[in-house]
């Protein structure tokens, strides 16, 4: 009796084994193609212009509030 037990377990074991097999085969792929890989070129930066708002004058010098 224990023998026949075993030898049916087997066989259901088996027999699932076999099955999913057979479904993880099946051949009509659904997803939609890939496409090509895309590069991805990142910008050149561009410099901002330098800043010349410093030193007002250059006659004057930096002194504020003295006429010459």
């Amino acid at each position: 009796m224990v023998s026949l037990k075993r030898k049916l377990l087997a066989g259901a074991l088996l027999l699932s084994v076999a099955s999913t097999g057979v479904l993880a085969q099946r051949g009509d792929d659904k997803k939609p193609p890939k496409g090509g890989d895309k590069v991805v070129v990142k910008p050149k930066e561009t410099k901002p212009p330098p800043n010349n708002n410093q030193g007002g004058d250059k006659n004057k010098g930096d002194k504020k509030g003295k006429g010459d």
